[in-house]
């Protein structure tokens, strides 16, 4: 589907790389959470890892690692499930777009924004989505994100995109070696890949969906969801995104998922801005939305949803 990510503030929209809205954060790490000589030694791994990939293949392909995830996940999830499904931050923030899986553009990242390391750069760090398929190196990026997430909770914000649900990044019929379903059982064989597979998806399930930056930039993988509460009262919008269940499947959704949230969230991560010929033929004057080209039930939001959300 093309490079997505999308912050909307003022206005501005951004697709890919990184944008800079640069924000201070917390300078400390959640010491109850690395409490332990298990939990460094993890994070510990994982950094060296980073830092040279092909100088760690044998741990890469090991049991160690397998079990370093199963465990960093369990630590991960904790976090997750105390941030808001919205995230409210102050800049100076970088915000990232989609890694998919390449653990190159994380090293051009790491060498040009946080070379010093990132608990000695200034800011925030805004992920938008989309950590897994299409690149070769899936199960090394979520490691690498997940240890800076448990080594810098108010820090590191990793929002989720449509590749974090079950039904996509499960879709290993249309990615094949480049799905992250294959590459968890490839890596550690069927049993132990789809448990990884599994466990990996619970904590997608359990990320915030959006942030705003300086209350003031708007950042979502896909876009602006559609109203299911009244858009004046105090709140709006995000009050909608705030009431997203702690831990939501979207695709598919939990039975505990209640249909209107679930849409919510689904817009969060599918939905895209109308294109100049949408705009013309097929969103909806009254309300700024249309069908998107994806089809599949995904919208697309036009210039008046933009106004109306601000």
């Amino acid at each position: 589907e093309g490079q997505r990510g999308n912050s909307i503030g003022g206005v501005g929209m951004g697709n890919g790389a990184t944008t800079t809205a640069t924000t201070t954060g917390h300078p400390h790490a959640n010491d109850a959470l690395l409490q332990g000589n298990s939990t460094r030694a993890i994070l510990r791994r994982i950094t060296e890892m980073f830092s040279s990939p092909a100088d760690h293949v044998p741990y890469l392909k090991s049991d160690q690692f397998a079990k370093d995830l199963h465990r960093l996940n369990k630590k991960v999830r904790a976090v997750l499930e105390d941030e808001p499904r919205c995230v409210f931050l102050q800049s100076p923030a970088y915000v990232f777009g989609d890694i998919h899986g390449n653990l190159e553009d994380l090293h051009f990242f790491s060498d040009n924004i946080w070379n010093l390391g990132m608990s000695l750069t200034a800011g925030n760090f805004v992920f938008l989505g989309d950590y897994v398929d299409r690149g070769m190196s899936c199960l090394e990026c979520v490691a690498y994100l997940f240890a800076m997430k448990l080594s810098l909770p108010h820090k590191v914000f990793l929002l989720r995109g449509n590749h974090e649900t079950r039904d996509v990044n499960g879709w290993e019929e249309h990615y094949g070696a480049r799905s992250f379903i294959y590459q968890c059982q490839e890596r550690f064989g069927q049993t132990v890949g789809f448990q990884l597979w599994n466990e990996i998806n619970e904590t997608f399930d359990r990320m915030p969906l959006a942030a705003v930056i300086d209350q003031d930039i708007f950042c979502v993988h896909g876009g602006i969801p559609r109203p299911i509460s009244d858009p004046n009262a105090d709140g709006g919008r995000i009050r909608d995104i705030l009431n997203v269940s702690k831990v939501a499947g979207i695709n598919p959704p939990y039975e505990h998922e209640e249909d209107e949230y679930q849409q919510v969230a689904s817009d969060c991560i599918w939905s895209d801005p109308a294109s100049e010929e949408q705009e013309r033929t097929s969103v909806d004057e009254e309300t700024g939305y249309g069908d998107s080209l994806r089809g599949g039930g995904a919208i697309c939001f036009g210039h008046k949803a933009v106004s109306d959300f601000l």
